[in-house]
């Protein structure tokens, strides 16, 4: 049986609204990885429609799993190999964090294991106590 092929069009891939007036602090560590290409693949993904809608399902779904692990697959597949060295996942993690709390969200914990098979390890954990409010807009 043939896998089934998703695509993402252009609209998904849009920066998501909530995060119009978001800005990303890479630090010094991170300049690096923040002006390459597959940073920002990364950056881009993790900021658009589909990458904050994978980020928050995954969070709400299973709060105690690190969620970079939903996004990896749709990273994989936009930037390729590339995004999985050390320097990138660290720059991951920094960029998914800034982006959760962007959203309302807080950082929990960091090192959690990851249990499913992952180019990631362990990943930080994070909620919305809570305090996430969905409304449908016209």
């Amino acid at each position: 049986m043939r896998p089934k092929i998703y695509g993402l069009d252009k609209t998904s891939l849009e920066i998501d609204p909530a995060l119009f007036e978001w800005s990303f602090w890479c630090g010094t560590s991170s300049i690096a990885a923040y002006e390459s290409e597959t940073g920002t693949l990364i950056r881009n993904f993790l900021t658009s429609r589909t990458g904050v809608a994978v980020l928050m399902g995954a969070i709400i779904a299973a709060p105690s799993r690190p969620p970079i692990v939903a996004a990896e697959p749709f990273i994989a597949v936009l930037a390729g190999d590339a995004a999985f060295t050390d320097e990138m996942k660290k720059y991951t993690g920094r960029l998914l964090r800034q982006i959760v709390e962007g959203l309302g969200g807080r950082w929990v914990r960091r090192g959690v294991k990851v249990n499913v098979p992952s180019r990631y390890g362990t990943g930080s954990i994070y909620s919305f106590d809570g305090r996430l409010e969905l409304a449908v807009i016209a």
